[in-house]
């Protein structure tokens, strides 16, 4: 089994999606690890204590995890006017590629503004 740690940071949109209250659809991008181009598509939905997410980051298209929050992720306005600031934990549920049968926790440290502009960074550590 081999061990995967690495940081990278992505940069990209929040939007509602119409029709569904206390939720969001979240698309961000980045440079990975070996230099590969990342998407991150996950949906947010909102709780009475913090936030639920889930979604795929795809890795140059040639490899994908999918993840889920561990309990639940936390956001609340940072010191900057106009700007939340949040964290969550996320479990690795699926992988595919070179991530088949991966398993592991991805944390995520963000920023979220009014305007909907997310900057994301992520710490993974991952098992395949």
């Amino acid at each position: 089994m081999a061990e995967i740690v690495f940081a990278m940071g992505l940069r990209g949109k929040g939007v509602p999606v119409e029709g569904r209250e206390n939720t969001f659809h979240v698309e961000t991008a980045g440079t990975g690890p070996d230099g590969e181009s990342v998407r991150f598509e996950s949906e947010v939905v909102l709780t009475g204590d913090g936030y639920e997410e889930s979604g795929t980051i795809n890795y140059s298209d040639r490899s994908s995890l999918k993840f889920k929050t561990v309990g639940v992720g936390h956001m609340a306005p940072s010191p900057v006017s106009g700007l939340n600031h949040g964290t969550a934990m996320w479990i690795v549920t699926e992988g595919d590629g070179e991530f088949s049968g991966a398993a592991g926790l991805i944390t995520g440290n963000f920023t979220f503004s009014e305007q909907g502009d997310v900057v994301d960074n992520h710490y993974v550590r991952i098992y395949t």
